[in-house]
């Protein structure tokens, strides 16, 4: 299953890494660092590729040209030698600029490394020396906004005390243990920025499952099956998952969490499995646009991590059907999500992100809708398609009411000031900068004065949709294209949905407007109405 997609990713991800025994960058994985020289220092948790060759290097499996090669076991020790030479003096690392002092270049490199040096029997006291200090800086912080970066420490932790056997490390990890699975939505899923996120879920199921397998602990089995329980819901028919209406977009999905789930008889991680994964060779795999960066990151040793409990499973897998292949409708109210099934038409709104609309029919993506924008100045740009805790929702059978106020974000563009500024201010207050940053960039949570309101009705035939956007001046409103205003560095990866199969309406200078739609699954033709 998983196999073709690997060989595919594997020259790509390799050539990331500087090879070259010879080489003061050995073992670099960031090659716009050793090799182009566009960049003064090394993104460390782009080291996680290390993990991705000691797996090569040993998985025997058709077309592995990597198995057993000494090759690859030296350039994998090498990645974490270099890991170690980068470390910063408080045992964090740098992913976007020097003395960032990031949880998740720490976090997951961490664990990836104590990974390789397990695997590969290393002995090296300085490397034990440099696990024990990152480990002691992952147990002094805590990420309190994106939990699946608190999860993957979570596995680091338990990784190092694996090689470590040091009590502080478990007691350290089962403070973070306790505190994030009671963080756990009741619908199943972990925080993203506020919200429910497909592609980040499926991370932090990696991760949460990674540690369930070299730990043991049945406390975390409950709380993986809740995950897949959710995330079931947004497999789609044409097997891709995610999108806009999750809190931060991301349209990829990590395999190891559901294999390992498959191999405890979970027949609905089974199910995913298939449906995700059977046919990357078709063109246009959904996760063809994921870039390299990302595939050097967490997916490459997630696709091997699969792979490798794949093969050694000798069990037999029951397999259910997902949601998107039976009637059902079911509103997450803490997420603020509806997915619908009827028959082979399959509708997901994305509520508490202004009304996004993602449509299927016969199996193929047939319609999506996701919102409106204004510029209301140069650089600044208003949305409906924001997750915001203000937005009203009402929710009956088959009918959504969404009310809330357009979200103003002023869109930054990298200059060498801004640039020389940041990493002045990082030398001098080093990590403490991270949440002003934050609130430049991501959680940029600004209402304006333009209110909207939108109704749908799923009805036998369609989507009805009425709009109102009422505001106290003139704007010129346009349908948006699925590209979030919310900075996602996992985000805007290409897919066929860019292409658009929505309406692109302008509407200049208006005050107050309301539209009529009707939507026939039968038909890619899309009537509107200005009605006010």
């Amino acid at each position: 299953m998983f196999s073709e997609y690997i060989l595919k990713l594997a020259p790509r991800v390799l050539s990331q890494v500087d090879r070259d025994r010879h080489s003061k960058n050995y073992g670099d994985c960031d090659r716009n660092h050793w090799h182009l020289k566009v960049r003064d220092f090394s993104s460390a948790i782009l080291q996680q590729t290390g993990l991705a060759l000691a797996l090569l290097y040993q998985l025997d499996f058709e077309g592995n040209l990597f198995y057993g090669r000494q090759e690859v076991r030296e350039w994998a020790q090498a990645t974490v030698c270099y890991w170690r030479k980068i470390q910063l003096k408080d045992g964090s690392f740098n992913e976007y600029y020097p003395n960032e002092h990031g949880f998740p270049p720490t976090a997951f490199s961490l664990y990836a490394m104590c990974e390789v040096y397990r695997r590969l029997e290393m002995e090296d006291e300085g490397i034990k020396e440099a696990f024990r200090k990152t480990a002691r800086y992952l147990v002094r912080h805590i990420e309190e906004k994106a939990y699946n970066q608190e999860i993957a420490s979570i596995a680091a932790l338990y990784a190092a005390y694996q090689i470590l056997r040091e009590p502080w490390i478990l007691e350290g990890m089962e403070k973070k243990l306790v505190r994030i699975l009671s963080l756990q939505s009741d619908e199943g899923w972990f925080s993203e920025y506020g919200g429910a996120d497909i592609g980040y879920m499926s991370v932090s199921l990696d991760m949460l499952a990674e540690y369930y397998v070299m730990s043991g602990d049945e406390r975390v089995k409950k709380p993986l099956e809740k995950m897949i329980d959710f995330l079931q819901y947004f497999i789609h028919p044409d097997g891709t998952a995610g999108g806009e209406y999750a809190s931060r977009n991301t349209i990829y999905f990590l395999p190891g969490g559901l294999q390992t789930m498959a191999c405890q008889g979970n027949g609905t991680a089974e199910a995913m499995l298939q449906k995700l994964y059977r046919d990357t060779d078709r063109a246009f795999y959904f996760m063809d646009g994921v870039d390299d960066r990302y595939f050097s990151h967490y997916i490459l040793h997630s696709f091997l991590r699969a792979l490798e409990k794949r093969t050694a499973y000798q069990g037999t897998y029951v397999q259910e059907k997902l949601p998107c292949e039976r009637d059902q409708e079911r509103y997450f109210a803490q997420a603020g999500i509806l997915c619908c099934t009827r028959g082979d038409r399959y509708v997901i709104v994305g509520a508490k992100k202004g009304g996004v609309v993602r449509a299927f029919a016969g199996g193929s993506a047939c319609f999506e809708d996701y919102g409106y924008r204004t510029r209301l100045e140069e650089g600044k740009v208003a949305a409906t398609s924001w997750q915001s805790a203000n937005t009203k929702v009402e929710y009956e059978e088959h009918r959504l009411r969404i009310k809330g106020h357009m979200n103003l974000v002023k869109q930054k563009v990298a200059t060498p000031i801004m640039l020389m500024g940041l990493r002045g201010v990082s030398a001098v207050v080093g990590n403490r900068i991270i949440g002003m940053l934050k609130r430049m960039i991501i959680l940029v949570d600004q209402e304006t004065d333009i209110a909207y309101e939108r109704r749908i009705e799923i009805t036998d035939d369609g989507i009805r949709m009425t709009d109102e956007i009422t505001s106290p001046r003139s704007i010129d409103l346009e349908c948006a294209d699925p590209f979030s205003l919310r900075h996602v560095a996992s985000g805007r990866f290409f897919a066929t949905a860019d292409l658009g199969t929505h309406s692109r309406n302008r509407y200049p200078q208006v005050q107050k407007i309301r539209i009529g739609r009707k939507y026939g699954f039968d038909s890619r033709k899309l009537s509107e109405k200005v009605l006010e």
